[in-house]
């Protein structure tokens, strides 16, 4: 057993024990501690996991070798390729990345603020998108040794703050180089909670919205790779037919539901009595986006409507991807029954890399 795998099934175990501590000290044991766990894991020796053939899917010229892979955010610096192939994973996404590098954020001294709630299966985190930038994540990917039917895609966003031709600008940019890379799928990242100038509003189809897909549509060839576009979990269930007409009528190839909540009195009733303080006091000293099992039934709503859409329309080459609550082997079939293609998971894979180390993906196969 790696030393990753042993402290990994250590924590699973003295986790909701020490979820009593003092909310200050248990979120910056575990946001000191998340890096450095992240950066060896990601080195970690796995001895390549057996998959089995039938959960491979087809979408246009690229064969996933399964449907399930990680969300944006597990590997923001293009780490973890390797190790993720050996344990299972259907694909590889890295990011999110924007094209100057950026630190993330920091408050009371704590760099990266994230908190888990062990007893709720979910998180929070505040990070900031801390990224070395698209070109230099770019150029790792380039080199990456390539395996077969297991497609590379990256995560990208717009540039925080910066005056929206510039961004623009960087963002296109940004989406050549990983094209250039070798990249198979791209991913655009319209929600971003932690960061400023990134606000939603979860109602309304934007017209910002709208000229950043126009200005993706005219200058990168949507024929010749798949670009996904991620929203909020906290999205109007009555925008799901609005958002992918504007996808579709613009030829991107699905649609991801999606990044984190940032709705905290209507989620705090589903938080375990036992990490009500970790809750409050992370909600109210970061705000942050809110991850795990406790979003799961907004994801679910989402993807149902776009599958009821995507029927209505008859276009089966649109893809819907679920992120959000996919923890366990019956979360992923529900997420299957309830229309998506592809699923994304981040904080579910930490709780089940506990239980089953290099085993993870395969457990939920």
């Amino acid at each position: 057993m790696s030393l990753v795998t042993l402290l990994s099934k250590l924590d699973h175990t003295l986790r909701p024990a020490l979820g009593a501590l003092p909310a200050t000290l248990f979120t910056r044991l575990y946001s000191s501690t998340r890096p450095w766990f992240s950066k060896v894991a990601a080195q970690d020796d796995v001895s390549v996991v057996s998959i089995p053939d039938q959960v491979s899917i087809s979408f246009k010229h690229l064969t996933f070798r399964s449907y399930l892979g990680n969300a944006a955010g597990m590997y923001k610096q293009a780490e973890g390729y390797e190790r993720a192939y050996a344990q299972g994973a259907g694909f590889y996404l890295c990011g999110t990345t924007t094209s100057l590098p950026r630190k993330g954020n920091t408050k009371h001294g704590i760099l990266h603020p994230f908190v888990p709630y062990p007893k709720t299966h979910a998180a929070s985190n505040w990070l900031g998108l801390p990224n070395d930038g698209h070109r230099e994540t770019a150029a790792k990917i380039a080199g990456f040794t390539r395996f077969a039917h297991f497609p590379i895609g990256a995560s990208i966003a717009l540039d925080p703050g910066m005056p929206t031709e510039q961004a623009m600008k960087g963002l296109i940019e940004g989406m050549k180089a990983y094209i250039d890379a070798g990249c198979d799928f791209l991913e655009l990242n319209e929600s971003c909670p932690n960061v400023p100038g990134h606000d939603v509003n979860h109602s309304t189809l934007e017209l910002s919205l709208l000229a950043r897909l126009d200005a993706v549509s005219s200058q990168i060839d949507l024929s010749s790779i798949p670009v996904f576009v991620k929203f909020s979990n906290d999205t109007d269930q009555e925008l799901v037919q609005q958002l992918m007409k504007a996808l579709i009528d613009r030829s991107f190839s699905g649609i991801n539901f999606g990044n984190t909540s940032t709705r905290y009195k209507e989620m705090e009733h589903l938080i375990h009595s036992s990490d009500r303080h970790l809750y409050d006091y992370f909600t109210k000293e970061f705000g942050g986006g809110l991850s795990g099992v406790i979003v799961r039934e907004a994801s679910t709503a989402l993807i149902s409507e776009a599958k009821r859409y995507r029927e209505e329309l008859s276009v089966p080459e649109f893809m819907i991807i679920a992120t959000g609550g996919i923890e366990s082997k019956e979360d992923v079939q529900f997420a299957k029954q309830n229309g998506a293609d592809l699923l994304q998971w981040y904080t579910g894979y930490y709780e089940q890399f506990g239980k089953h180390g290099n085993n993870v993906y395969s457990a939920m196969y």
